[in-house]
C-alpha cells in the first residue's frame, strides 16, 4: 500500500537537486574532518614520500587550479544536460525529460563535481603562511586528498560523456520506460489473489453471487458527503493505507472518485464519506476523515509516475506517435517502443485485477477506489497509435503483434474480447487507407495470429 510519505520521498529523491545536495554536504563534513586529522595527527616520517608536501604558496595554488577546474567541469556537463533535455523534449517528447532529471548517474556526477570544487575551497581556507603572530599552517593530508579527488572527478567527466550519449538512443528511453512500468504493475497489481486478501482487500467478483464484495458495492451505491479538491491540477498519488486507518478511527467509509492521473479543478469531488450503515455521517467524525481524506490525496501541477500507470503508457505511446509523424517518419523507433510496452502489458494483463473494496482489520468494509485495468490500458493505447501508424504496414503489424502477446496471456474472456475489437478497428483503419494488396494481405495474417489458443478454447 502507498503512503503519501512514500511518494513524498520518491518525488525528492529523483529531484535533480537532493543527490548533488548530500554529496556538497558530504565535501563540508570531509573537508573539516581531514583538516582536523591534519592538525591533530602530524604526517609520519615513513608518509613521507607519499604525501607531497608542496608549501603554503604551492598548496594554494594547486587548491585554487583545482577548484576552477571542478567548477568549469560542473558547468560544462550541466550545459550538456540543458540541450540533452532540449534534444529530449522536442524529439521525444516533454514527458520523457523526468527521466533525465531522476537519472541518478547524472546527479552524481553534478554532486561529485560540486562538490570537489567546494572541498578544495573550504581546504585553501585552512593554509596559513608565516606572517606576524599567526602559527604557519599547511594540511598537507588535505591537500593530497583534493589531488586524488581531482583525478575521480575526471573520471566523473569521462563517465557522464559516456553516460549521456547511452541514455539519449532510443532503445535506452524505451527500456527504462518500461522497466519503471513493469514495477509499478508488480506494485499494484500483486502476483496472486491471495496477497490482496492478506492485506485487507476484497478481490473483484466475476459471478454475482452474495459475497461481502457485492455488499460493499451495494453500500458504496448510497450517497455520501463529498470531499472537494482545493486546488487545481493531477492527483499525484492516494495513500489508500491512510484512508482506510482514518475511515476505521472514525467508523466511516470512504469512496475515491478519482485516481492518479485524474485532472482536477477546485472544487471537483475527490472522494465521498458516510456513515457505517451508509447514512449521513455525524458532522464531527465527518470533518475530521474529510482532513484526512485531502491530507491523503496529493495534487501536483504535474503528472508523476509513482502510481500513475497510464502516464508511463503514454510515454511510450508518445515516443511512438512523435517517430510516426511526417517531420519524423522513423517507424523503426516506434517499433522499438511498442515491443517494450508489450513486454510491460503483456506482464501485467496476467496479474489478477486490484481489489476495489479495502476492508480493515476487522474485516469491515471502509474504503472502494478506482482502478486502471490492464486491458483497458492496452486498448486506449491501440486507438491512440492507430491514426498514426495506418500509413506504416510493419507498425502495425508489430501493434497487431502487440494485441497476440496480450490476448495470450489475457485470463478473462472478456478481455480477450475488448483486445480483438481494438485490433479490428486497428486493421480496418490500415486497410481503408488503400495500401497495395500485398501490405492488406500482410495485416490480416497479422490479425489472425492475434487469436491465442487460450481464446480457442
Amino acid at each position: 500500500m502507498a503512503t503519501r510519505a512514500s511518494h513524498l520521498v520518491a518525488s525528492v529523491r529523483d529531484s535533480f537537486w537532493f543527490l548533488p545536495g548530500v554529496c556538497v554536504a558530504l565535501s563540508i563534513v570531509l573537508a573539516e574532518s581531514v583538516v582536523l586529522l591534519d592538525r591533530l595527527v602530524p604526517v609520519p616520517d615513513w608518509a613521507n614520500g607519499v604525501i607531497l608536501e608542496v608549501g603554503a604558496d604551492g598548496s594554494r595554488g594547486l587548491l585554487t587550479a583545482i577548484a576552477g577546474s571542478m567548477l568549469g567541469a560542473a558547468a560544462t556537463m550541466f550545459s550538456i544536460t540543458i540541450a540533452v533535455l532540449a534534444l529530449t523534449s522536442s524529439n521525444y517528447g516533454p514527458r520523457l525529460v523526468r527521466n533525465f532529471m531522476a537519472d541518478r548517474g547524472n546527479q552524481f556526477v553534478l554532486g561529485g563535481l560540486v562538490s570537489i570544487a567546494l572541498y578544495a575551497l573550504l581546504v585553501v581556507r585552512h593554509v596559513r603562511i608565516v606572517t606576524d603572530g599567526e602559527v604557519p599552517f599547511v594540511p598537507h593530508l588535505a591537500v593530497n586528498l583534493a589531488v586524488a579527488l581531482l583525478v575521480g572527478g575526471i573520471g566523473l567527466l569521462v563517465y557522464f560523456i559516456h553516460h549521456i550519449a547511452t541514455d539519449i538512443q532510443v532503445s535506452t528511453l524505451s527500456s527504462k520506460v518500461r522497466r519503471e512500468l513493469i514495477e509499478l504493475i508488480n506494485e499494484q497489481f500483486p502476483p496472486d489473489a491471495d496477497a490482496d486478501a492478506d492485506e485487507g482487500a476484497v478481490a473483484p467478483a466475476d459471478t454475482d453471487a452474495d459475497t461481502d464484495a457485492d455488499t460493499g458495492r451495494q453500500w458504496f451505491e448510497s450517497p455520501g458527503v463529498a470531499v472537494v479538491s482545493k486546488r487545481d491540477g493531477y492527483v499525484g498519488s492516494v495513500a489508500i493505507d491512510e484512508l482506510v486507518s482514518a475511515a476505521r478511527k472514525r467508523n466511516l467509509r470512504v469512496d475515491v472518485v478519482i485516481q492518479p492521473g485524474t485532472y482536477v479543478v477546485t472544487g471537483d469531488p475527490l472522494a465521498l464519506i458516510s456513515g457505517a450503515e451508509g447514512g449521513h455521517p455525524a458532522d464531527d467524525a465527518r470533518r475530521e476523515l474529510e482532513k484526512a481524506v485531502t491530507g491523503a490525496i496529493s495534487i501536483d501541477d504535474q503528472r508523476t509516475p509513482y502510481q500513475d500507470l497510464e502516464h508511463l503508457v503514454r510515454q511510450l505511446i508518445d515516443l511512438a506517435v512523435r517517430a510516426l509523424s511526417p517531420g519524423t517518419n522513423d517507424p523503426f523507433t516506434a517499433i522499438n517502443a511498442l515491443d517494450d510496452l508489450s513486454a510491460a502489458l503483456s506482464h501485467g494483463i496476467a496479474r489478477p485485477d486490484a481489489a476495489p473494496i479495502l476492508l480493515d482489520d476487522d474485516g469491515v468494509v471502509r474504503v472502494r477506489v478506482v482502478r486502471r485495468r490492464v486491458v483497458e490500458l492496452t486498448v486506449d493505447a491501440l486507438d491512440v497509435v492507430k491514426p498514426y501508424a495506418v500509413g506504416h504496414t510493419v507498425v502495425v503489424c508489430r501493434a497487431l503483434l502487440l494485441v497476440q502477446r496480450v490476448t495470450a496471456r489475457a485470463a478473462q474472456p472478456h478481455d480477450r474480447v475488448s483486445l480483438m475489437a481494438a485490433a479490428d478497428r486497428l486493421v480496418d483503419a490500415h486497410n481503408a487507407n488503400a495500401p497495395s494488396e500485398f501490405e492488406v494481405q500482410r495485416v490480416l495474417d497479422a490479425r489472425a495470429a492475434c487469436v491465442a489458443p487460450r481464446a480457442l478454447q
